[in-house]
C-alpha cells in the first residue's frame, strides 16, 4: 500500500525528475555538515530517546570492571560523550574509541571526551581520523555503535562484517538506522544522484542480518524534528535543519525545486502548540556476539 497520497506522490515524482536532471548537486562540507547536524539533533527528541534506550537494555547490564568501547561515525562526540557521563562511577575502566573521517568532527570529539579519571574510574577515549574498515581489529571490543552512521560507509555490509568481527564474545553491536520513511525521501533521491546508488535503511540491514543467519533485535523508536523555522526564509537555523534533511545546500538548487521540498515537508507535517513538527522515527538494532 502506497503511504502517500495523490498529491505527495505528484511532488515526490517531480523532486525526483528535478533531481535527475541537475548538472550538479552541491554537498555539504565538512564545516556544513558538522553545523548542520548539530542543529538538527538539536531540534530532535531523538538522541535523548535513543540515550534512553541504550541506558535501559544496553549500559546498565555491562560490566562493572573493564569495558572496551568502538564508536563508528562518532561525529563531535555530542551522543558519545553523554553515553561516557553515563558510565563514569559505574566501571573501573573504560576505552572509548572513536572513528570520524570529519577532521572537523574528530577534532570536537577530542575535546569533548577528554574527561579525566573520576569516581574509581579510569578512562582512555582517542579518535581515528579515518573511515571505518580501513584496518583490522581484534576482537577487543565490548560494545560497538553506529549512531546514524551506517549510512555513510562505502560497503555497509562488509562494514557490519567488520563490526561484527571486532566484537569479544558476549560483546554487543548496536545500529541505529532510519527507516526509509517520508522524513528520507528527498535525501535518498539527493543520494543516488550525488553517489549513484540508494542509501541504506532498516530493510537493508534486517535483509543483511538475515542473511548471515545472526540473531539480533529491533526496536522503533519514535520522535520528532521542529522544524517550525525551516519555513522562515530568514532563519539560518532553519536553513541548516532542511540542509541536513536534504543532505545538500538547499539554497543552491533550483527554485522549482526548492518550493517542492518545502511544500512536500509541510506535507507530512504536523502543528502542535503553535510548532511544526515532522515524524522522525528511528529503528535500534541490537546484536550479541556468541
Amino acid at each position: 500500500m502506497d503511504p502517500y497520497t495523490t498529491e505527495q506522490r505528484i511532488i515526490i515524482d517531480s523532486i525526483n525528475r528535478s533531481v535527475a536532471n541537475l548538472k550538479q548537486v552541491h554537498a555539504l562540507s565538512d564545516q556544513d555538515y558538522a553545523q548542520c547536524l548539530e542543529v538538527f539533533e538539536a531540534s530532535s527528541d531523538q538522541r535523548f530517546e535513543i540515550l534512553n534506550w541504550l541506558e535501559k537494555n544496553v549500559l546498565s547490564q555491562m560490566s562493572k570492571g573493564s569495558n572496551s568501547i568502538l564508536s563508528v561515525g562518532c561525529g563531535t562526540g555530542a551522543f558519545d560523550e553523554q553515553i561516557l557521563q553515563n558510565l563514569i562511577g559505574r566501571m573501573e575502566q573504560i576505552k572509548y574509541l572513536g572513528i570520524e573521517p570529519n577532521k572537523l568532527e574528530a577534532a570536537e570529539f577530542v575535546k569533548r571526551m577528554q574527561v579525566k579519571s573520576a569516581e574509581n574510574t579510569v578512562v582512555d577515549s582517542s579518535v581515528l581520523v579515518e573511515k571505518f574498515g580501513g584496518r583490522s581489529f581484534g576482537k577487543d571490543f565490548d560494545l560497538v555503535l553506529f549512531v546514524q552512521s551506517i549510512y555513510y560507509l562505502d560497503d555497509r555490509n562488509d562494514a557490519i562484517d567488520a563490526a561484527l568481527d571486532a566484537l569479544s564474545p558476549g560483546g554487543v553491536l548496536i545500529i541505529v538506522v532510519a527507516p526509509d520513511e517520508s522524513l528520507n525521501v528527498i535525501a535518498n533521491l539527493i543520494w543516488q544522484r550525488q553517489m549513484g546508488h540508494k542509501s541504506f535503511f532498516s530493510d537493508d540491514l534486517r535483509l543483511h542480518f538475515d542473511t548471515l543467519g545472526v540473531e539480533y533485535s529491533e526496536t522503533r523508536i519514535s520522535a520528532n524534528l521542529n522544524v517550525t523555522n525551516c519555513f522562515n526564509v530568514l532563519s539560518r537555523e532553519g536553513r541548516d535543519i532542511i540542509d541536513f534533511t536534504v543532505q545538500a545546500r538547499t539554497d543552491l538548487l533550483p527554485e522549482p525545486l526548492q518550493k517542492d521540498i518545502f511544500e512536500f515537508l509541510l506535507s507530512i507535517s504536523k502543528v502542535e502548540a503553535g510548532n511544526t513538527y515532522l515524524p522522525h522515527p528511528v529503528d535500534i538494532f541490537r546484536c550479541r556476539k556468541v
